[in-house]
């Protein structure tokens, strides 16, 4: 007969020392998270971003970008129109003061000179005969008139008197004519000889070649504008910049102020110097931008800039050194408030960028000597401090007055998971 008990241990299976620990674990994991459910809003808890304030360098930049240029270029162009009989330069090219740089072909001026000069001259003998002409009706005058006045006005008559008159200063008028063509014609001619000096293009500078605009053969008119030909820059050791200031940022710009910019060709170099001259007259873009030209003048011993490069510029119009600063961000931050309301726990103010802030959020100026409020983290909790700020470069700003190195500078804020 088959025992009960013997039968009843067959069929359960063992239970061993390892599966019990693991039941006991699996039991132990789901309290735990039932008791995390329940209790996690118990109360709000929030991570907080902190800082402690640091020393160091500050300095407010405006911004602004423009082109670099030699500071004495000359555009040389033709005053007469013709064809390109020879180019003496190319680009880069030395040059000094008077040395030809190209030729337009003089041979229609040299006709134009030609035919003013055979018209001089023929104005000259055509003048000579009026002159005899005069000569001889001024005798005949003089003559009459005499004749006249001794025979007490009987010989010759009066009309005949009056004729010999009339004619003599006809003949006075006609030379007055020849003169002033004689005067036109002659200055035509010089016009002409001034045409075949300048047909001899010359610089006016010493300097280099920078752009060569016509080659040999090309025709070049001076009707309605002189044709840029070359351009030709004095000196590029020393060069200037040229930026455009918004009318935003031109009242904080000024003269002798520290200047650093960067070019495209050479971004890991930053170059320094320092404002020459800000414009009072302001330009516009064909946006209705309104700026304001600043000028910056340049070393360039090594050569290393070139006429015609991109510039950004950023303009140092406040500094401050070894000054107490804390991130710019914690003048934007603004803790979460927990609203237990009907609806149930909600925050009733957030935090958020500049610019984009709630409405509820307190104004912040970055400007030296201006009042602002922070929060400082005390006991776990953020505390509202009041403070004076300085110099900002848009990341750090300087406090002038209201915190302690060792206060722990609210950033931003996040709820626990």
């Amino acid at each position: 007969m088959i025992n009960t008990e013997e039968m009843y241990k067959t069929l359960r299976p063992k239970r061993t020392k390892k599966s019990i620990i693991i039941t006991l674990l699996i039991i132990v994991l789901i309290i735990s998270a039932v008791l995390y459910y329940i209790f996690r809003d118990k109360g709000p808890a929030y991570i907080y971003t902190t800082e402690k304030p640091h020393t160091g360098s500050v300095a407010s930049l405006v911004s602004a970008t423009g082109t670099i240029s030699a500071t004495n270029e000359v555009l040389i162009g033709s005053q007469v129109s013709g064809t390109i009989s020879a180019v003496f330069v190319e680009e880069n090219d030395a040059v000094k003061k008077g040395d030809i740089l190209a030729i337009i072909n003089p041979d229609t001026i040299n006709q134009t000179i030609a035919r003013y000069e055979a018209q001089l001259n023929s104005a000259k003998a055509t003048l000579n005969s009026s002159k005899v002409q005069y000569n001889n009706k001024k005798l005949n005058y003089d003559r009459l008139k005499h004749v006249y006045e001794v025979t007490g006005g009987k010989s010759p008559s009066k009309t005949e008197l009056d004729n010999a008159k009339m004619e003599l200063d006809t003949a006075k008028a006609d030379i007055l004519v020849k003169e002033a063509s004689i005067i036109e014609v002659e200055t035509n001619l010089n016009s002409a000889k001034i045409d075949l000096k300048n047909s001899i293009i010359t610089s006016p500078i010493d300097g280099v070649v920078l752009t060569r605009s016509i080659d040999a053969g090309q025709t070049v008119a001076a009707s309605f504008s002189t044709p840029e030909l070359f351009v030709i820059a004095e000196n590029l050791e020393k060069m200037k910049l040229v930026v455009n200031v918004s009318e935003a940022d031109v009242g904080k710009v000024s003269e002798n102020q520290k200047v650093r910019f960067t070019v495209d060709t050479f971004p890991d170099d930053e170059f320094v110097s320092t404002i020459y001259r800000v414009n009072k007259g302001s330009t516009e873009s064909e946006d209705n931008i309104v700026s304001y030209e600043t000028t910056i003048y340049i070393d360039n011993k090594d050569l290393k800039l070139r006429s015609g490069m991109s510039a950004t510029a950023d303009i140092e119009t406040d500094a401050a050194e070894n000054a107490v600063l804390i991130p710019v961000a914690a003048l934007f931050f603004q803790p979460i408030v927990e609203d237990k309301s009907e609806s149930g726990k909600r925050p009733a103010m957030l935090q958020g960028p500049p610019g984009r802030r709630p409405r509820a959020a307190r104004e912040v100026s970055t400007d030296i000597s201006k009042n602002a409020t922070i929060y400082v983290l005390v006991n776990g909790k953020p505390e509202l401090r009041h403070i004076v700020t300085g110099v900002s470069d848009g990341k750090n700003i300087q406090v002038i007055e209201g915190i302690s190195s060792e206060d722990n500078i609210i950033t931003s804020m996040k709820r626990r998971i």
